[in-house]
């Protein structure tokens, strides 16, 4: 990956595009998996549910002194300045990798000390569903939280600097949402060939309010603050909107650890990053990943953590038709998606050498 340097120009009034990083005007910086189902197929030609970036925002603003909420100051100039544009490198990501999952780590270790001396043992399974539920909800937030503040330190430490969180209640497109949610289920019915060949999800949550917090609530705003806040951010500053959409996916599925996981968290946050790339706003990612960890709980107290679509539906004949039209979904809107990101990188480009 190539370093850009250009310098940004100045935003031009009415280009959508530019909108997208700068018309959110002086707001503050902070803010707060397994699939399955089946979809419809994609209307042709180019569809509103794929909104050009920055269609959800509107009115006036003006950019960051940071450029393209970026890492360096315009013009900057001396070790500083430099040292800011080098952020993120290939040794950060991984960097940032090692926080986010030591941090899970470290906690797990605490967790397994507490469930020891609880006369536990090192066997979860061993504690009540409502009680385990209320354990791993506490280590899950205590992990993400400790992660999240020190991917932010090592971000600032590092150069990084400008708005690593956007949020908008202007993104919430319904049709947007939608089209999204049945993409996450065509994504599920299309991967079950090759997740059947991998090791079975071995996890246990617990069950009960918890629980349901835990996926429903912890689990969307941590993980999309990071993968799609901290992450996509970064890395689009330097290297543009197409490999900060691939890597932070990446990122997404690596930080779930199990090989079943990470295949499928890998092509759903495909799907999250684009919604939060043509939506400028987090809350319409933290929503379809609730929605998406919703769909997996009830699957999971139904007995069902593991089952594949093929053994629900009687008939081969039917699943293959199923499959046909999972699999037409997918590859039309992932066409269309990636037409979409293409024009947002061109956008880019044509901004930074006027």
């Amino acid at each position: 990956m190539e370093e850009n340097r250009t310098e940004p120009a100045a935003p031009h009034a009415g280009d959508p595009s530019q909108e997208t990083a700068a018309a959110r005007g002086p707001r503050g910086e902070n803010g707060p998996e397994p699939v399955s189902g089946q979809g419809g197929a994609a209307a042709a030609g180019e569809p509103h549910v794929f909104p050009e970036p920055g269609a959800a925002a509107s009115g006036g603003g003006k950019q960051t002194a940071s450029g393209k909420d970026g890492n360096a100051a315009p013009g900057g100039a001396g070790p500083e300045s430099a040292v800011r544009r080098r952020f993120p490198t290939t040794g950060d990501l991984f960097a940032m990798l090692g926080i986010a999952l030591g941090a899970q780590a470290l906690v797990g270790l605490f967790g397994l000390l507490f469930s020891l001396f609880a006369g536990h043992g090192a066997n979860y399974n061993t504690m009540e569903p409502a009680a385990l539920g209320r354990l791993v909800a506490a280590l899950y937030f205590v992990s993400m939280a400790v992660a999240l503040g020190g991917l932010l330190y090592y971000r600032r430490v590092r150069g990084g600097r400008g708005r690593w969180a956007r949020f908008s209640t202007r993104g919430l497109n319904p049709a947007l949402l939608l089209w999204a949610f049945v993409m996450m289920c065509a994504v599920g019915v299309v991967l079950e060939p090759l997740l059947a060949l991998l090791p079975e999800l071995q996890i246990n949550v617990g069950r009960g309010f918890w629980t349901i917090l835990s996926l429903v609530l912890f689990a969307p705003v941590f993980e999309e603050l990071i993968c799609r806040g901290v992450v996509l951010g970064s890395l689009r500053s330097r290297y543009g909107v197409t490999i900060a959409w691939l890597v932070s996916s990446l990122f997404f599925g690596i930080l779930h650890g199990q090989p079943v996981q990470v295949v499928n968290a890998f092509v759903v946050g495909l799907v999250l990053g684009y919604v939060y790339i043509a939506t400028d706003s987090l809350w319409a990612a933290m929503i379809l990943h609730a929605l998406n960890n919703a769909v997996a709980y009830l699957m999971l107290v139904t007995g069902h953590a593991n089952t594949l679509l093929i053994d629900l539906i009687p008939g081969r004949t039917l699943y293959v038709a199923v499959y046909v039209v999972a699999l037409a979904v997918l590859v039309v809107s992932g066409y269309m998606m990636w037409r979409a990101l293409r024009r947002m990188k061109e956008a880019e480009k044509n901004r930074a050498g006027a």
